[in-house]
């Protein structure tokens, strides 16, 4: 029986660069919720038969773009909060992380771009314990591409 290549979801990492040369990527720290998501735009066209006008004509598919969008939840911290409000109004290189435990070199690599941070919430909640929240979505600005950093 194979054994699922599977990786645990706290090696999953949302991570923003600092702007400096050489860029350093560092991980939005209190992220506990991180999210990929690549999307093909397209515009549909219905191609009818011409030699069954009365046909149900079948659908064809167009891409018209490509949009990557990242988003995560989690724990508000303070060190990450002024960087984020930053990352609202000036686009920002980001990447989506997927790792390995410490030493281990099979199978990771990343998602890379620029992208804008388009929505930022912070929220809390009086009671005992509690801390307060952050939601982010970064939308990509710009062509992403992949890494595979298998060595």
């Amino acid at each position: 029986m194979a054994v699922p290549n599977i990786v645990k979801g706290a090696y999953v990492d949302i991570l923003m660069g600092d702007g400096a040369t050489p860029e350093v990527f560092s991980p939005i720290c209190g992220i506990t919720a991180r999210t990929f998501t690549k999307q093909v735009n397209t515009n549909d066209v219905f191609v009818p038969d011409c030699t069954d006008p009365e046909a149900i004509p079948h659908r064809r598919v167009n891409p018209t773009g490509t949009q990557w969008d990242l988003s995560g939840e989690g724990l508000l911290n303070l060190a990450n909060w002024q960087d984020l409000d930053v990352a609202t109004t000036e686009t920002r290189n980001f990447r989506f992380r997927v790792s390995r435990p410490t030493g281990s070199t099979t199978d990771t690599g990343y998602f890379a771009g620029p992208g804008l941070v388009t929505n930022l919430q912070i929220g809390g909640t009086v009671g005992a314990g509690e801390f307060a929240s952050l939601s982010i979505t970064i939308a990509s600005d710009g062509e992403w591409e992949l890494v595979d950093t298998t060595t």
